[in-house]
């Protein structure tokens, strides 16, 4: 499956969620601000902002999108479907999409650890959260990346930078994605993130 998506609008939501894993609010505006004077979808700011909460927790959300309503004060959400059933097919179909040959792999590492905690991963993260619409699956783990580098959590910024591979995309565009994270992000975990995912593509 081809995924499309804007260069552009990616760096944008990709800064903002480097920001908000910092819990920067300061510089989370500036990127909100930056993101209506050029006209980027807020469709796409608000969604990036709703999936924060899965690695940033709720308060770094909420404080997000209390930023995001006083800029985008035309723009109301709609409630999208809650369907428990749903959200549990849809999380094993995403997850099995982003790791492949990982997936079962990875399902009984997390039961071992948790078995509430699996079945909240496949239906909240790779689910309800993951399967919203108003983002593609891929324009979601450049999100992930981005907040998994900024925080540095390296064995789930593996997983996620292969997930980007694994659902296609180039892995120049990955480079770039990090190379934009810099200044959240610091130089020592960009390199690091980059230096992982040289290994993926190796393999």
């Amino acid at each position: 499956m081809k995924y499309n998506y804007s260069v552009n609008e990616v760096i944008i939501m990709c800064k903002l969620a480097s920001f908000i894993a910092l819990d920067n609010l300061n510089g989370a505006e500036k990127i909100i601000r930056n993101a209506k004077k050029l006209k980027v979808d807020p469709g796409k700011i608000y969604e990036a902002i709703l999936q924060s909460h899965l690695f940033c927790g709720f308060p770094a959300a909420i404080e997000s999108l209390k930023i995001f309503s006083n800029h985008f004060t035309d723009y109301k959400p709609k409630i999208q479907s809650n369907d428990t059933g749903l959200f549990s097919v849809l999380g094993n179909h995403n997850c099995k999409l982003i790791y492949k040959n990982n997936f079962k792999k990875l399902l009984a590492n997390i039961t071992d650890l948790s078995p509430d905690l699996k079945n909240w991963m496949i239906t909240d993260g790779y689910g309800k959260v993951m399967g919203r619409k108003g983002l593609n699956l891929l324009e979601r783990e450049f999100i992930n990346i981005s907040v998994l580098c900024t925080r540095y959590y390296e064995n789930q910024l593996h997983s996620h930078l292969k997930g980007c591979i694994n659902l296609g995309c180039d892995p120049i565009f990955v480079i770039r994605i990090l190379e934009e994270l810099t200044k959240t992000a610091g130089k020592t975990n960009v390199k690091k993130a980059q230096e992982l995912l040289k290994a993926i593509v190796k393999k």
